[in-house]
């Protein structure tokens, strides 16, 4: 609190109850790092500023999606917002994510660890008066970016809300309102605690950013690109001409391209895994280097050397404060080390192989079953199709027998049945026709 309590912008005083509990997405953090870089690669001038959209319950606060914000110039000099640019962005916002419904619950832009800026306010005053009563202020800290706090986990950034109080309520200021004097009122900003907030649809974002590594080309190609930008200028400088620029860009264009350095999606694939492992490892090699140092620091203990009184007090034999949770969990990261390299790598390696090979065993095995149950079913449909195609044939037989016998009928039945029928309705007695 030493280099906030010289900002007069930051307030001394510690949250209190009625300060929000806020949860931070990883998607707010990608886009504040994705707004530093192309702001950095495209070499613009001026404040990176941007908004934070969020959903606020109560106290409870959460920041989900972000957008960097366009800025412009008044007519006293200050940079301030697009207020039609800004207010038609936040409705685009809201009516993509309309479940839940989002709104703005704060901003981010730079600023150094010490606190924020005076030259922040009118955007802050601006968001406060227009879009939402008291924005919160995420201050991101490019210096920490590479610290070895942020090496250890901690996240270069700070949380801010804002807080109204009297130009003159200083804690040593004991002066009161007389007649009712207005005292002026100003802006202070004061840190909050804030937690990471991670949902499936977000993992899934951050482990695709975590494998791109095969961005870094485009980098390197910007990076050559703005040299021989900047190095034609001197050589036009120099030698007095003045068609040197259209000389170059025409050999650029007649210079035959090299297929061997395009890079293919399988050599983006191999970068990217290797950029991810190269970076595991050397963080790695950082949180070891850490270990070893604070054990280094630490003085030898009575365990290791029976010459040291185990009664000695911590003052008299440890010049540092010890710390047994994390000796503990240092001990207990030892502890797990035969269990990931095994000393006797022969026979973890022959068991490894017994495990694969039952894997693929259950596998084939698998395969086979899958095989004969198609086979199964194809003998199934084959042997419909086979007692259709016979009944289809014993179906046109017996209907060709059927014809023959009613002509049959015809020539002799027929009559017999014509006279019977005659002898019944032609009135005559039975006897007599008998």
């Amino acid at each position: 609190m030493g280099a906030a309590s010289e900002n007069p912008l930051v307030s001394t005083a510690r949250a209190s109850d009625a300060s929000p509990t806020v949860q931070l997405h990883p998607l707010v953090l990608l886009t504040i790092t994705d707004c530093i870089t192309r702001h950095t690669l495209r070499q613009q001038k001026g404040p990176v500023v941007g908004a934070i959209l969020g959903a606020q319950d109560g106290q409870n606060i959460t920041m989900e999606v972000a957008f960097q914000a366009k800025l412009r110039s008044s007519d006293d000099g200050e940079i301030v917002l697009d207020d039609e640019w800004f207010s038609k962005r936040i409705d685009d916002f809201k009516d993509v994510h309309k479940e839940p419904q989002l709104d703005i619950v704060g901003w981010f832009t730079l600023g150094p660890a010490s606190g924020p800026e005076p030259h922040i306010l009118p955007v802050h005053s601006r968001i406060s008066e227009v879009y939402t009563e008291s924005p919160l202020l995420v201050l991101f800290h490019p210096e920490n970016a590479f610290s070895q706090e942020t090496a250890a986990g901690k996240l270069p950034l700070t949380l801010y809300e804002s807080i109204t109080v009297n130009a003159s309520s200083e804690p040593n200021d004991k002066a009161m309102d007389i007649d009712g004097a207005v005292q002026a009122k100003s802006i202070k900003f004061r840190e909050l605690v804030y937690s990471i907030e991670t949902g499936e649809a977000e993992m899934i974002s951050v482990d695709f950013v975590a494998r791109g590594g095969g961005n870094a080309t485009a980098v390197e190609g910007s990076a050559d690109s703005g040299a021989s930008k900047a190095e034609s200028p001197k050589a036009e400088e120099g030698t007095g001409k003045k068609n040197t620029r259209g000389k170059q860009k025409e050999k650029e264009k007649d210079a035959p391209i090299d297929e061997s350095l395009i890079l293919t999606a399988d050599d983006d694939e191999i970068l990217s895994s290797l950029t991810a492992k190269m970076n595991a490892i050397r963080m790695l090699g950082r949180r070891i280097s850490l270990l070893r140092a604070y054990l280094d620091a630490l003085p030898p203990s009575y365990l290791s050397d029976p010459s040291l009184p185990i009664n000695a007090t911590p003052a008299t034999q440890y010049p540092l404060p010890l710390d047994h949770s994390i000796l503990r969990s240092v001990s207990a990261m030892l502890a797990r080390v035969n269990i990931l390299a095994p000393p006797d790598s022969v026979a973890f390696t022959l068991e490894s192989q017994q495990e694969a090979s039952d894997v693929q065993l259950v596998n084939l095995l698998s395969s086979i079953t899958n095989s004969v149950s198609a086979v199964k079913d194809l003998g199934r449909k084959s042997s419909i199709v086979e007692h259709g195609k016979n009944q289809g044939k014993n179906r046109m037989g017996a209907t060709g027998g059927y014809s023959g016998g009613g002509n049959y009928s015809g020539n002799g039945y027929s009559g017999g049945e014509g006279n019977f029928f005659s002898t019944v309705l032609g009135g005559g007695s039975a006897n007599e026709r008998w």
